[in-house]
């Protein structure tokens, strides 16, 4: 059975997911039932490659390469009925132009958030469109400030559900209201804070709003009522930091050091906290539905200090900055401290440098209280193993707390001697042989977010051989 079999709205519709329209241009060339429903796609991405950057540049081949600009705009007209999504950007969006020794680049060719640009083609598409991404050319775009918003607001305002851009210098003047608009991704672009009050205003409905390393803020506010999921970056430090969301459930915040941060969300469910330096002037609503906490700070305990309802909390993941920023540690949080904040937990992360202070300071608790963390299950920590017989202790401590514990994940830094690893691990196996132990060797600066590359696979082979035999 060849393509031309089978059924024509099958095609179209694994037409519709091809990611690039280099690969829907080659389609064409297949068949002529293949050329005919090209034409009727509803999706369209079109991407600038590195290739094509470098052609353009070259002196042997600039003259034969046809404009990214020009493909892109006889792509959107000739698809101009049918579209209801595009997407356009560049594949190394912050290359600079050394090749050519060209210095400061004074090009247009790549800017794609430029309105002289966007509309020759996006009148034609905007009353369908549901969704837009562009990503511009960060390099010629950083110095031209674009009012493109204006013109997306002008020809989208009753359509357009899903908007993204990326890498430019953006100005609000002239930005209508967006009523149906309910997801907005601005991604390394250049704002005021006036600028983010006109977002407020003009986005109403927005559902998911992700601002990642947006700067030139001094006292931004988010006061979104209908905001659900929100990411928010901030790549300077601003005066005043403060979301107003009576409706967000999921919320990810990382920033430097706000002098104030106000915090406005009763229903947070989900909440990834990651302040470097966190002032003592917080002001945050009570969070009585958590379910899910990081927190990355060099100051974990005013942190936790937050959540004096934690009773609800049930994953807590705690990291400390990298390991360069160590001697920078505040006071850290005890244990015992982490266990009646957060009573309720079934699944705990300790970063490196948490778990070495928590690990300092559980010889100074009380023996006599029994006080644990009586659901937790599952326990990920990453070692550094300074002193093998404090560790066990430690090991054991935890144990003695936390008895429906059933699954331990450990990673231990890749400096750590074999013989060391082997005697923590057979003490662990023969200690504890109900619990599912897993083991991995890495480097001490690696992010607790994944798992590290296994640097010893003769070690963790021997691990899971020994496992075995014990059932």
């Amino acid at each position: 059975m060849s393509m031309d079999d089978l059924p024509p709205p099958l095609l179209l519709e694994i037409l519709n997911r091809i990611s690039d329209s280099t690969d829907l241009a080659r389609c064409r060339l297949a068949s002529k039932t293949l050329k005919s429903l090209s034409y009727e796609v509803r999706s369209l991405t079109l991407i600038c490659s590195f290739d094509r950057y470098l052609r353009s540049r070259s002196p042997d081949s600039k003259t034969l390469t046809t404009p990214f600009k020009s493909i892109v705009k006889k792509n959107l007209l000739y698809l101009s009925k049918t579209l209801e999504s595009v997407s356009v950007s560049i594949e190394k969006p912050f290359c600079d132009s050394f090749e050519y020794d060209d210095g400061e680049d004074e090009y247009d060719d790549l800017h794609l958030t430029s309105v002289d640009f966007v509309s020759q083609w996006l009148p034609e598409v905007g009353e369908r469109l549901r969704s837009l991404s562009i990503s511009d050319f960060w390099i010629q775009s950083c110095w031209r400030k674009s009012e493109v918003l204006a013109l997306i607001s002008a020809c989208c305002d009753n359509s357009l559900l899903n908007l993204e851009l990326k890498n430019a210098w953006l100005s609000v003047e002239g930005l209508k209201l967006m009523p149906m608009l309910t997801s907005l991704t601005l991604e390394f672009i250049r704002l005021d804070d006036e600028d983010l009050n006109k977002v407020n205003e003009c986005f109403p409905s927005l559902q998911i709003l992700n601002l990642i390393g947006v700067g030139g803020f001094r006292e931004p506010k988010i006061h979104l009522l209908q905001l659900k999921t929100c990411h928010w970056t901030v790549s300077n430090a601003p005066l005043c930091l403060a979301i107003h969301a009576p409706k967000l459930i999921d919320l990810t915040l990382k920033c430097v050091k706000p002098k104030v941060l106000v915090l406005k969300a009763p229903l947070l469910s989900v909440l990834d906290l990651s302040i470097e330096k966190p002032s003592y002037d917080i002001d945050v609503d009570r969070f009585l539905n958590l379910k899910s906490l990081r927190i990355e700070s060099s100051d974990p305990r005013t942190l936790v200090r937050l959540f004096p309802d934690g009773r609800t909390v049930e994953k807590l993941v705690l990291e400390a900055p990298k390991q360069a920023d160590l001697f920078e540690l505040r006071e850290m949080v005890d244990f015992e401290s982490l266990m009646s904040t957060f009573p309720n937990v079934v699944t705990v992360v300790m970063g490196p440098w948490i778990y070495v202070e928590l690990e300092k300071s559980f010889e100074c608790e009380d023996p006599a209280v029994r006080f644990g963390w009586k659901r937790l299950k599952k326990l990920t920590v990453y070692l550094v193993l300074s002193e093998l017989e404090v560790t066990c202790s430690f090991i054991s401590f935890v144990f003695d707390r936390c008895s429906a514990l059933s699954d331990v994940a450990m990673l231990i830094h890749s400096d750590v001697i074999d013989d060391i690893k082997n005697r923590l691990i057979s003490k662990c196996l023969c200690d504890w042989p109900r619990v599912g132990w897993r083991w991995e060797c890495g480097k001490k600066d690696r992010k607790i977010r994944g798992f590290a590359t296994v640097s010893n696979p003769a070690l963790l082979s021997a691990i899971s051989i020994d496992k075995e035999s014990r059932g």
